[in-house]
């Protein structure tokens, strides 16, 4: 009888507790661990791929549930059941804990590498909403880390713009913090805290190089890179919290070049830099210095703030009054207000785990955390709205963007030739007899993104977008398209109902302009035919109006490719 006692007490108390077990690692903890270095969180989706386990899981009663670590040779996950404030209720689970916890048959699941399985049938319950009339002409770049993008609002309003402002790259991206845009340019850089790189894309997102080091990769140099901050000479100074230069912000010239430690002093696991008329203030992740103050030069001054009233300080601002508002990560975490000689005000903490901050137009706080990104009273802290209505997003840092006229990127294909042309968009009104309100010309195709810039145009008021090349069949957009705060991102390639009347042909997956229209009489007839037979039996080449592929030879194939064309009396569709 006591042997069966043992077995009894073994089966239903100690088995249970050896299989079931939970993480040594609690919530608390495993947010700044990975907060801090997120090479955990990339080795433990990593782990959950190799298991075919999910990396995140998001219920329609939103919990969401992201796997973060590893503890015994087994991902880690945290389940967070506030997204506003993550630490209320917030626990860490390993997947057989939470299988039994949570049903994910009706959740979002991703299994990484692109496996997502929407088992909740929530049709655009998941997807980012665009609103439709951003008030500002300044927008803000916001990095976004889980899917490696950088997203775009509105500085008035903060409503959303683009949710692809620069689109979820992988291969350039792995922990996108900061994003600013270049000094005297267009160009935009990111901090990458696992690249340990600053990354340059070009105003269309479009990755051109790094940036910093301009010699590439360097450990000793930067390692777990944060935020970053222009000098008044526009040198570049960039926050290191690892490695050989670690607890420094080092200094990099207008062309990425090192110059060396800018601060080496009072630093512990920086994490932003804001510039004051006279000084520069440095946060940071761990104590005893939570804010540090120094002069223009780099020179410690003092410390700013220290207390318990402030724990891993991220991003800051100063609001016009004096104050610094500063976005806490870790308990008590919220936006954590100081006087202009940094005395502790109050702490608006209905939402915690915040990394970014910024004061919009309208006189409210925007500020980021793990789950999601907010609109908060400024007297209060209540939640107004969240600008971002899917789960599963992380985001960063807040930064402005400077669009003087209204910016359309744009980006087509034509069906025969894989170049980029001289391609002239046109912004026509939204009613009849459709006029011409401006036109703008740049190099385009190839369904690479390209910019347009309408000085006569204005945001909020809808337009029909018209390209065409010296060959192309002009093609109008499906329905007008409205700017939001001066930025137009209108993609043809996507669906052929992005045109007017399903005015394209599909090649190789990519709706495609037609081409052949020689003559821009909106028509492919026999005109062009004769046009480009004409051509070929002189055996034309170079750049040439009938050379349809881009071959540098007019011949069959080009002649092919408009006659087919012609033979289906492929015309102009417009309003």
């Amino acid at each position: 009888m006591k042997n069966l006692s043992l077995i009894v007490f073994f089966i239903f108390f100690v088995l249970p507790s050896i299989l079931f077990g939970s993480p040594k690692t609690g919530f608390n903890e495993l947010l700044i661990l990975t907060e801090e270095n997120p090479d955990l969180v990339r080795a433990a989706h990593q782990l959950a791929i190799s298991r075919d386990l999910p990396v995140s899981i998001v219920s329609p009663n939103k919990i969401m549930i992201n796997v973060m670590s590893i503890e015994d040779g087994k991902p880690v996950y945290i389940v967070i059941t506030d997204f506003a404030d993550p630490y209320n209720g917030g626990y860490t689970a390993f997947y057989d804990e939470i299988i039994n916890k949570v049903n994910i048959s009706d959740s979002r699941v991703d299994y990484g590498k692109g496996r997502v399985f929407d088992y909740s049938n929530s049709g655009n319950y998941f997807q980012p909403v665009l609103k439709d009339f951003p008030t500002s002409t300044t927008v803000l770049m916001v990095p976004e880390s889980t899917r490696d993008r950088v997203f775009l609002f509105d500085a008035f309003s903060g409503d959303l713009i683009d949710s692809n402002f620069i689109p979820s790259n992988s291969t350039e991206f792995s922990t996108p913090i900061h994003a600013l845009q270049k000094a005297n340019g267009t160009d935009i850089i990111v901090s990458d805290q696992i690249k340990d790189v600053v990354q340059r894309f070009d105003q269309n997102g479009i990755y051109k190089s790094i940036f910093a080091p301009s010699t590439g990769l360097n450990n000793a140099i930067l390692d777990n890179i944060r935020g970053m901050a222009y000098r008044p000479n526009n040198n570049l100074l960039v926050t290191v919290g690892s490695g050989a230069s670690a607890n420094t912000i080092q200094e990099f010239d207008a062309g990425g070049n090192s110059i060396g430690p800018f601060i080496s002093t009072n630093l512990t696991s920086p994490f932003g830099i804001l510039y004051l008329q006279n000084n520069i203030l440095v946060s940071c992740s761990s104590a005893p210095n939570d804010v540090s103050k120094y002069d223009l030069n780099g020179n410690f001054v003092s410390l700013f703030h220290s207390s318990t009233n402030l724990n891993f300080a991220e991003q800051m601002i100063q609001l016009g009054n004096g104050d610094i508002v500063v976005a806490a990560f870790s308990l008590p975490s919220g936006l954590v207000i100081l006087d202009s000689t940094g005395n502790y005000k109050r702490t608006l903490n209905v939402v915690t785990g915040n990394r970014g901050v910024y004061l919009l137009g309208n006189g409210h706080y925007l500020t980021t955390s793990g789950t999601a990104i907010y609109e908060l009273d400024s007297a209060s802290g209540a939640i107004i709205r969240s600008l971002v209505t899917s789960t599963n997003f992380s985001f960063r840092f807040i930064s402005e963007y400077e669009l003087v006229n209204p910016t359309l990127r744009l980006t087509v294909n034509l069906e025969s030739c894989p170049l980029q042309n001289n391609f002239k968009a046109e912004l026509r009104s939204s009613s009849s007899p459709y006029s011409l309100i401006d036109s703008s010309s740049a190099l385009a195709g190839s369904g690479i993104a390209s910019t347009f810039n309408f000085p006569n145009a204005a945001s909020g008021v809808g337009y029909y977008i018209v390209a065409k090349s010296n060959n192309s069949l002009e093609t109008w957009s499906s329905n007008p398209q409205v700017f939001k705060s001066n930025f137009l991102n209108y993609n043809f390639t996507t669906e052929s109902a992005k045109a007017f009347g399903d005015n394209m042909v599909n090649n190789n997956g990519s709706w495609s302009f037609y081409q052949g229209d020689i003559n821009q009489d909106e028509s492919i007839n026999l005109d062009d035919v004769l046009l480009v037979y004409n051509d070929a039996i002189n055996f034309v080449s170079g750049n040439a109006v009938t050379d349809l592929n881009c071959d540098n030879l007019v011949d069959l194939s080009d002649l092919i490719a408009v006659f087919s064309n012609s033979s289906n009396f492929v015309h102009v569709i417009r309003p």
